[in-house]
């Protein structure tokens, strides 16, 4: 047993040991740096005017399984086609942009309508916005009207009756 502990095997152990250190390190180091490289082809397309296949750079980051990653990318796609990826709050910004971009007054009706979906008072506004006829509400919903906006409509859509 005293063999065994020496001050030789203690050095062996302490270089191999700051070695699987070192490794481990920049395994990690290295994966997280990916992810910083991915998401710089996105920023690269805020600073740089010639845009260069930049499209096929968005969708290929749109196509990657790292949310925090692709998020971004569908933002800028306007893409809704991997939702069940995202949290519910990125779920929320991708289908408020997508309903708005694409003034899909039906998509914004129900969005509008969803007590489930984030931004529904945003929505609703949006949609009154659209059109004023959009507005019907019955005289037993006009005092849960918690929404200074929405109140406005309300006085003004019963102005013009």
């Amino acid at each position: 047993m005293e063999k065994l502990i020496t001050k030789r095997n203690i050095y062996l152990f302490g270089i191999i040991s700051i070695l699987i250190f070192l490794t481990l390190f920049f395994f990690i180091q290295n994966k997280s740096n990916e992810d910083e490289k991915l998401f710089d082809i996105y920023l690269a397309d805020l600073y740089n005017k010639e845009n260069v296949n930049i499209d096929e750079k968005l969708y290929y980051l749109s196509s990657l399984n790292n949310p925090k990653v692709s998020f971004f990318s569908d933002l800028k796609l306007t893409s809704v086609e991997n939702l069940d990826r995202y949290n519910k709050i990125d779920r929320d910004i991708l289908l408020l942009k997508k309903a708005l971009i694409d003034l899909d007054e039906d998509m914004i009706k129900s969005l509008s309508l969803d007590n489930n979906f984030t931004f529904n008072e945003i929505v609703k506004i949006y949609l009154y916005n659209l059109n004023t006829n959009n507005y019907k509400v019955n005289e037993s919903e006009k005092d849960n009207l918690n929404n200074f906006f929405i109140k406005a409509i309300y006085r003004l859509s019963n102005e013009k009756n």
